[in-house]
């Protein structure tokens, strides 16, 4: 999967391999966890149906969400990034605590889709900040006529 990236009138980014691998997975393993089907104007993945099992199915969720985690982190995130992505994943535990209602709440909140952009979002901007620098580096390199 090329992973790129161009807003109008701009070069295109393109991610380094280690950032687009692990963005991969970390895309996939999101889709499988917050969006498997879509049930009316919902997705639906393996965060929902793990709420019908009471407290257990929380637990297990929040291992594969701190899977995810630490996934992201092998990205070399900076530490405000964490912890955003970890406020997201606490908010996803706790409403997920609540009988009944959770289920709902944690179907609309979709944390890893959230951290999911956050992400990308991060590995684009740093790409095309590294672009920048190694394009003014070339540029201070090139002798002058």
């Amino acid at each position: 999967m090329n992973y790129s990236w161009n807003q109008t009138g701009q070069s295109e980014v393109q991610l380094p391999e280690r950032d687009a691998k692990i963005l991969e997975i970390y895309t996939r393993r999101m889709k499988k966890f917050d969006e498997m089907f879509k049930v009316c104007c919902c997705w639906i993945g393996y965060d929902v149906l793990l709420e019908f099992i009471p407290i257990f199915g929380k637990v297990i969720s929040l291992f594969f969400a701190l899977s995810l985690y630490r996934l992201a982190c092998e990205a070399d995130i900076p530490r405000a990034l964490k912890k955003r992505m970890l406020y997201h994943l606490s908010v996803d535990f706790l409403l997920g605590l609540i009988p009944i209602l959770g289920i709902l709440l944690d179907m609309l909140y979709r944390a890893h889709s959230k951290n999911a952009r956050l992400l990308r979002k991060y590995l684009y901007k740093r790409a095309k900040a590294n672009q920048e620098m190694a394009e003014l580096t070339q540029a201070m390199n090139e002798p002058i006529l």
